[in-house]
C-alpha cells in the first residue's frame, strides 16, 4: 500500500509509494529457478532425444554398410561366373566344331576305302586274280568353266599271297597331235598342282592317285598311256593304253 499526502505550501501533489525489495527479490528467484529448471528439462530431453536417435541412425547404417557389402560380394560373384560360363560356351563351341570337322573328314575317309575297298572285292575274274598289280580303273572328268582343264582318278590293286607292300612309280603321258606334228606330253608338264600329282605309288592291296592337268591350246589329245613300273623286280610292270574320247564319255 502506499500513502498519498498533499502539501499545499509547495504548490505540488506528491504520491509515496513503500519499497518492498524483499518480496521483489524472492519473486525473481522463483521464476529464474522455473526458468532454469524448465531449460534443464527441455536440454535434458533434448540430449536424451538425440542420442536415441543418433544411436539409431547409426544402428541403420551399420545395417546397410553390411547389406552393401554382401551386396558387392555376390555381384563379383556372379560377374565371375558369367565370365567362366563366356569361356566354357566359346571352349564347348570350338569343341564342337573342331569334332564336326574330323567326322567329317573321318566320313569322307571311310567312303573312300569302301569304294576302293569294293573294287578289290571285286576282283573275282581268273586272270585277275593271279598274283600282280593292276590298274583297276582311270577316270577323266572336264573341269567346269575351263575347257582346257580336266580331273583324273587312277586306281591300282595289287594280289599278292604275303600281303606285302609294292613300290614304285607310274609313267603318265599324253600323246596328241599339234600344229608341227605327233607329241607326247608327260604328267610334270601338264599337272597344275591342284591335287595329288606325284607319279610315285606305294600300298598293300589298292590306292587311288588323284590330280588335276592342263593342255596346251594347240595341243589335240589322243590318249593316254600308262606304264606302272613296280620297283624291286618282285612284282612285273603293266602297260595299258586309254583313249582320249572315250574316256571323257565314261568308257573304260
Amino acid at each position: 500500500m502506499s500513502d498519498q499526502r498533499r502539501y499545499p505550501s509547495l504548490g505540488a501533489e506528491f504520491r509515496v509509494r513503500r519499497h518492498r525489495p524483499v518480496r521483489t527479490a524472492i519473486v525473481t528467484a522463483v521464476i529464474i529457478v522455473l526458468l532454469g529448471v524448465g531449460g534443464w528439462s527441455l536440454y535434458s530431453k533434448g540430449v536424451r532425444d538425440g542420442g536415441y536417435h543418433e544411436r539409431a541412425a547409426s544402428a541403420t547404417e551399420s545395417h546397410l554398410r553390411i547389406q552393401l557389402d554382401e551386396l558387392r560380394g555376390r555381384v563379383a560373384e556372379l560377374s565371375e561366373e558369367n565370365t567362366l560360363l563366356k569361356r566354357s560356351h566359346q571352349i564347348d563351341n570350338d569343341a564342337i566344331g573342331r569334332l564336326r570337322d574330323a567326322l567329317a573328314e573321318r566320313e569322307e575317309r571311310i567312303a573312300e576305302l569302301e569304294e576302293e575297298l569294293a573294287f578289290y572285292r571285286n576282283l573275282v575274274s581268273p586272270s585277275e586274280m593271279q598274283p600282280g598289280i593292276r590298274i583297276r580303273r582311270l577316270s577323266l572328268v572336264a573341269v567346269p568353266g575351263d575347257t582346257r582343264s580336266y580331273r583324273y582318278e587312277l586306281v591300282l590293286t595289287q594280289l599278292n599271297s604275303d600281303d606285302t607292300y609294292v613300290a614304285g612309280r607310274v609313267d603318265f603321258s599324253i600323246e596328241g597331235d599339234r600344229p608341227d606334228g605327233r607329241a607326247t606330253l608327260k604328267l610334270d608338264e601338264v599337272a597344275t598342282g591342284d591335287g595329288d600329282a606325284d607319279s610315285k605309288f606305294r600300298f598293300r592291296y589298292f590306292q587311288t592317285m588323284r590330280g588335276r592337268i592342263r593342255l596346251p591350246a594347240s595341243f589335240d589329245p589322243i590318249r593316254i598311256r600308262l606304264r606302272v613300273e613296280p620297283s624291286g623286280g618282285r612284282v612285273d610292270p603293266v602297260e595299258k593304253d586309254y583313249p582320249w574320247n572315250s574316256l571323257l564319255s565314261g568308257g573304260p
